[in-house]
C-alpha cells in the first residue's frame, strides 16, 4: 500500500470521527453512559476481528504490545465516558473539543523529546489553542472554574484523553514496525467495560422500548471500529504530518455534526473557541512545518 493511499485512508477517519460525540451522545439516552460504551466497544471489537481479524504478534516486542495496549484502553474509557458523562448535549461538544488540543499536545511532546525545535510561533499556537478553550467556557456569570466544579469528572477524564492520545500516536509511530493491532486493542477495551459493567451494574441489562437506540449503537460501532482502523493505517503508514494538520479542523466538522442531530444550540462563544482551537493548532503546525523547510534549505546549502 502506497504512502498516499494510506494518508487518505488515514484522513477517512477524521470524517468518520466526527460523527462519533453526537452518536455517542444519541445511544446514551437510550442506554445510559455505561452500557453504551460498552455495548459499542464490544460490537466495535467483533467488527474488527471479523473484517481485520488479530495482529501478526511476532512482528513486534510483547514491550509495544503491553504498553500500546495500556495506552489505547486507558485512553478509550477516559474519552467515552467523558462524552457519555457530560452534564448535556452541549457539554458533551465541549469535551470534543477540549479532547481536539491533542494534535497541539504532540507538538510539545515531540518538542521535549528534542524531535522539534519550539521556536516563538509554537508557542503561540500553544496560548491560542488553550485560548479557544477558555472561550468556549466562557459565560457573563460563569468561569471555566465553575463549569469544571460542576462536573470535574468530564474535565478530567477528556483532558487525560487529549494526552493519552497524543502519545499513542508518537509511541504507536516509532514503534509498531508497521503492524496495527488496532483490532487487539478494542478487544481488551470490551473486556475491560465488560469486567466494569458487571461489576457495577450486575446482569440487570437495560430495557430499551424502540429500536433507535440499538441503531445507534450499531452505526456508532461501525464508524468507530472502521475509524480507528483507518487511522492507524494512517499514522502507521501514511504522511503523519499531513494527517495532524487536517485533524485540526476535525472540531469544526464534529461540533457542526453533533449540533445538528442533537439539536444542540451552541453559543457564539463556542463557535468563536472552537475557531480559536483550529487557529492555534494551525500555527503550531505551521511553525514545525517552517522549522522543517529551514532544516532542509540548510542540508543543501551544506
Amino acid at each position: 500500500m502506497s504512502r498516499q493511499i494510506s494518508t487518505l485512508i488515514g484522513v477517512s477517519a477524521l470524517l468518520l470521527w466526527s460523527t462519533l460525540v453526537g452518536l455517542l451522545r444519541l445511544s446514551t439516552e437510550s442506554f445510559g453512559p455505561i452500557y453504551t460504551v460498552t455495548y459499542v466497544y464490544t460490537i466495535s471489537a467483533i467488527i474488527l476481528f471479523l473484517t481485520y481479524g488479530l495482529p501478526d504478534l511476532k512482528k513486534v516486542s510483547k514491550k509495544f504490545l503491553i504498553l500500546s495496549s495500556l495506552l489505547f484502553v486507558v485512553f478509550e474509557l477516559c474519552f467515552a465516558f467523558s462524552i457519555t458523562l457530560a452534564n448535556s448535549s452541549e457539554k458533551s461538544i465541549e469535551m470534543n473539543i477540549i479532547f481536539n488540543m491533542w494534535p497541539t499536545l504532540i507538538i510539545i511532546m515531540l518538542a521535549v523529546l528534542k524531535e522539534e525545535k519550539v521556536n516563538l510561533l509554537t508557542i503561540l499556537g500553544v496560548i491560542v489553542s488553550f485560548a479557544g478553550i477558555v472561550v468556549i467556557n466562557y459565560h457573563p456569570n460563569l468561569n471555566f472554574i465553575d463549569n469544571f466544579s460542576k462536573n470535574p469528572i468530564s474535565y478530567l477524564l477528556i483532558f487525560l484523553a487529549a494526552i493519552l492520545w497524543a502519545v499513542y500516536c508518537i509511541y504507536t509511530k516509532k514503534q509498531s514496525n508497521g503492524t496495527n493491532a488496532v483490532s487487539l486493542y478494542f478487544i481488551l477495551t470490551a473486556i475491560a467495560l465488560w469486567i466494569l459493567t458487571l461489576s457495577t451494574q450486575g446482569f440487570h441489562l437495560p430495557h430499551v422500548q424502540g429500536i433507535n437506540g440499538y441503531i445507534f449503537v450499531l452505526i456508532n460501532a461501525v464508524f468507530f471500529s472502521m475509524g480507528y482502523l483507518a487511522w492507524n493505517i494512517g499514522i502507521i503508514k501514511g504522511n503523519m504530518p499531513v494527517l495532524i494538520m487536517l485533524s485540526y479542523f476535525s472540531p469544526i466538522f464534529s461540533s457542526a455534526f453533533s449540533a445538528f442531530v442533537l439539536n444542540s444550540n451552541l453559543t457564539i462563544n463556542f463557535w468563536y473557541g472552537a475557531l480559536t482551537v483550529t487557529l492555534g493548532s494551525l500555527i503550531c503546525w505551521y511553525s514545525i512545518r517552517k522549522n522543517h523547510v529551514q532544516h532542509n534549505q540548510a542540508k543543501l546549502a551544506s
